[in-house]
């Protein structure tokens, strides 16, 4: 748990070294960017790393990470000489309950999906060996950019600066690529729960100002966007039961209920005794497959609707888990837009 605990301080030293940039260009938004400083943070600060070494002018290691970490630093200087002093420190307790609220999300969720991990942390099933793989040759490589760890003397010709953060924190924090794969999924997890509630939190600030409920309410949105997904899970339970199923007197199944409904798999009879758990270690699989289509010759054809509650009990580290809090980052991003933070104080010529 030490490891995680670093990976953690480091998560959350980024956060305040990065708020003043937050709160320069976040300044149409109630909350000022403090609940997406974390991902921005890491982001500009990947990216440095990222552009600084492709260039030659950084090596992949720790030194180069504290050069970019800090230019990075620099960047928040520059966001704090047009502030007025102090300002920040009196938005902050003037935000107290906001601050607060926001810490107490990331550390539990970082620490429940941590605890998560802790009890299936193996990378032996689906992708998780190459997304591993990734995040390893990353470690491995003394320059930018990493090697492809298939194809000895070539890079990675894949999208992977999801890995190169992952493979940042691991050097930073000194723990091995398969314990930062797991982290990696700890930190997406909290700080993706920390990009919802921010921009459900700015939405409803800006739809009714100074409401004390916008502080609760906005916790709907984590739920919403990480927790919960389709009712297969219910619908699961309800077939293993036995569930609306009737049988005749030949020993014939038949249901209604189930054939409207279409599921792969529950469409059938059970096979099995009634119980309240589904049999079979793959059943919550078919959570992510519940549309059925077929082509023009009738043949049945696989349509993929994974959700992030999905991914994350999967456990695999791919690119559209890796982006999850950064999508977040660009909408709120794009609402300070909306609401004017892009206008300059001088026209250009």
């Amino acid at each position: 748990m030490a490891d995680a605990l670093r990976w953690y301080l480091i998560l959350s030293l980024l956060g305040w070294l990065s708020f003043p940039l937050a709160y320069r260009l976040l300044k149409k938004l109630p909350d000022r960017g403090y609940s997406l400083a974390r991902p921005l943070g890491l982001l500009l600060w990947g990216f440095i790393f990222w552009l600084l070494g492709s260039y030659g002018l950084l090596g992949n290691d720790a030194g180069g990470l504290i050069v970019a970490l800090l230019l990075l630093l620099a960047l928040s200087y520059w966001a704090l000489r047009d502030l007025q002093t102090g300002e920040i420190i009196r938005w902050l307790r003037e935000k107290a309950r906001l601050v607060l609220t926001v810490e107490v999300l990331f550390l539990l969720a970082f620490v429940g999906m941590a605890l998560l991990r802790a009890n299936n942390p193996a990378a032996n099933s689906t992708e998780k060996p190459m997304e591993l793989a990734f995040v390893n040759a990353i470690l491995q490589s003394p320059t930018m950019p990493p090697h492809d760890p298939w194809l000895s003397g070539y890079s990675i010709s894949y999208y992977y600066f999801g890995y190169l953060m992952t493979a940042m924190l691991a050097t930073a924090s000194g723990v091995l690529g398969g314990v930062a794969f797991n982290l990696s999924l700890a930190m997406i997890f909290a700080m993706g729960a920390l990009g919802a509630y921010g921009l459900a939190f700015n939405l409803l600030s800006l739809l009714r100002a100074n409401k004390p409920g916008n502080l609760w309410a906005a916790l709907l949105a984590p739920i919403f966007v990480l927790l919960l997904g389709n009712v297969q899970g219910l619908l699961e339970v309800l077939h293993a039961n036995h569930s609306f199923w009737t049988v005749d007197a030949a020993g014939n199944w038949s249901s209604a209920f189930w054939s409207w409904l279409d599921l792969r798999v529950l469409a059938d009879p059970p096979l099995n005794e009634a119980a309240l758990q589904p049999q079979g270690h793959w059943w919550w699989w078919r959570a992510s497959r519940v549309i059925r289509d077929v082509n023009f010759l009738g043949v049945q054809q696989e349509v993929i609707d994974e959700f992030p509650a999905f991914s994350f009990v999967l456990g695999d580290l791919h690119p559209h888990v890796l982006s999850i809090p950064f999508v977040f980052l660009t909408m709120a991003l794009g609402l300070n837009l909306f609401m004017g933070g892009g206008l300059r104080k001088t026209e250009l010529p």
